[in-house]
């Protein structure tokens, strides 16, 4: 029972960014999908701005074969979906991470096994807890603001500490 739970806080993989992610070495170890989060992770909140870096990092994604599905706890359906459509990708607002209905409704239209799919987000008790429960592989990357409010900044700190209780290091970058 401890194991399984310290299991849902460790990550798979830990990178500084997106587009730091190895994409052949994830596509030779048979991961074929990748949940994205989008605040924090490929845009800073609520922004309608995707770094070049980034948009070039999800297009030879794509080119290489992967799914990608946007999954957002954002609740702005037309935010997400602004975004979608201008990144090509499906996506998902309001979708109560870290509970499975909004990562299992990417599965299902990604056509993908929980196995071949990475949860990739800046959030340990949303994104890392919701593809580790479901089985999926996960990746916590640095947050994209650089000036995280108080709030945030006193959440990253407590889920750095979930991370060492549960084993894991939370990287500094």
């Amino acid at each position: 029972m401890i194991r399984r739970l310290t299991g849902l806080v460790r990550p798979t993989f830990q990178y500084r960014a997106v587009e730091d992610i190895n994409l052949q070495g994830w596509w030779e170890a048979g991961i074929r999908g990748m949940i994205l989060d989008v605040d924090d992770t490929l845009t800073t909140h609520n922004s309608a701005i995707v770094a070049p870096a980034v948009q070039a990092w999800l297009r030879q994604a794509r080119e290489m074969g992967f799914h990608c599905y946007i999954v957002s706890n954002n609740r702005s359906p037309e935010h997400i979906a602004g975004l979608s459509d201008r990144l090509e990708l499906q996506a998902l607002a309001k979708a109560g991470k870290p509970f499975p209905t909004g990562f299992l409704k990417a599965l299902q239209d990604m056509a993908l096994n929980s196995d071949q799919v990475v949860v990739i987000g800046d959030r340990l008790l949303t994104d890392i807890v919701g593809g580790s429960y479901l089985g999926m592989h996960t990746c916590l990357v640095a947050p994209v603001t650089t000036r995280p409010s108080a709030p945030k900044r006193v959440l990253y700190r407590f889920e750095g500490l979930l991370m060492r209780a549960g084993g894991a290091r939370r990287k500094r970058y």
